[in-house]
């Protein structure tokens, strides 16, 4: 955790936040430490006694630690030592389904595509002609969209996953950029990433084959950027902390994509914005059916459509999701999830560009 950040951005405790007040956490235990970076130690609240540890340089920041810890204890605790040749027996091991091979996988398809792009050695064509940094170009088309002028203050990436879009935003707009994840392997892969310049994951070629791909990274963040593990309903940061907000691909990964909405309206100044891309590729174990953007209740007025219902949110109404509003046109953006060397999943993802409104 970077000490700058944590000083810029004065995090408030979740669970006093969920019950109206907001409790400024303290750093009371720094166990490792270096160049202002805390890789080791625990924030607490003074108000509730409340502790959140920081593992790995990412403070766990949830209402709920004990149940996060107890959900991610294997991700938590996974090693990342292993050298190539047993970390490939024991995935055959594991095999398919298991915790390891989960962790695989979606790391292979996020970390490729946030950073392929600078990866030194060719890989074989993708199927469908992808090629990495969708994402990435997904941002700069949603960047595109916002009108000119942001108020000051720093920028909050929900979803950053393995952090090309932290990297990206602190180049382009020279401002703090946090990063939040509640994915503690893609969490740890941006952090490593965004802070320590490189990478070092397994790249999927087929089945439970995995090859090591270990790089350095040339970006520009220079100490702009940082990753927390947080969640999204309940962010632990004060009103109008953040000037503006990123969400690429991350709307339909909620549990509740309206609250979300309106916490991301609560921690913006007045005239911030927040950037969202949404392919509305829903997951019934992640989000309840009930609360999906459209994509079911087709005898509704707006049919099941998911542009209509997120418009609704971001409109003056009854269902306006605090105080954001749709700003401009929306656009579309191709993205795309690379499984493995015969594999490739092609999404087009809606983008939309809202302002907090005053008053």
């Amino acid at each position: 955790m970077r000490l700058s950040h944590f000083e810029k951005l004065r995090p408030v405790c979740p669970v006093c936040r969920l019950n109206g007040r907001d409790a400024p956490l303290v750093l009371s235990v720094v166990e490792a430490e270096a160049h202002g970076d805390v890789a080791s130690g625990i924030l607490g609240c003074q108000a509730c006694g409340s502790e959140f540890p920081i593992i790995d340089g990412m403070p766990i920041i949830v209402p709920e630690v004990r149940r996060f810890v107890q959900d991610n204890l294997f991700y938590l605790l996974a090693r990342s030592d292993l050298t190539p040749a047993v970390e490939s027996l024991l995935g055959d091991a594991a095999g398919p389904g298991s915790g390891l091979e989960s962790i695989r996988q979606h790391v292979s398809s996020y970390a490729w595509d946030h950073w392929g792009d600078q990866d030194p050695v060719a890989f074989p064509p993708v199927p469908g002609g992808g090629v990495p940094g969708a994402v990435s170009r997904n941002l700069t088309q949603a960047l595109d969209m916002l009108d000119d002028g942001l108020p000051d203050g720093p920028v909050l990436d929900i979803g950053c996953a393995a952090g090309r879009t932290v990297v990206d935003a602190a180049e382009r707009l020279g401002r703090d950029v946090l990063g939040i994840d509640l994915s503690v392997p893609l969490a740890r892969t941006g952090r490593q990433a965004v802070v320590g310049g490189q990478v070092d994951y397994g790249l999927r070629r087929i089945g439970l084959v995995y090859d090591r791909r270990t790089y350095p990274l040339s970006h520009g963040a220079e100490g702009r950027g940082d990753v927390w593990l947080c969640d999204a309903l309940a962010l632990p940061f004060t009103s109008g902390t953040f000037a503006l907000a990123i969400g690429m691909n991350v709307v339909d990964c909620m549990r509740d994509p309206r609250a979300g909405l309106t916490e991301i309206s609560r921690v913006l100044v007045d005239e911030g914005s927040a950037v969202l891309s949404v392919p509305f590729d829903w997951a019934g174990q992640v989000t309840p059916v009930e609360a999906w953007l459209g994509g079911h209740s087709q005898r509704s007025t707006h049919a099941g459509s998911p542009e209509a219902i997120l418009d609704l949110l971001l409109s003056e109404g009854p269902l306006a999701a605090g105080s954001l509003r749709r700003t401009g046109s929306v656009g579309e953006a191709p993205w795309h999830v690379r499984l493995h060397d015969r594999s490739c999943m092609y999404y087009s993802a809606y983008l939309v560009v809202a302002r907090k409104t005053v008053g």
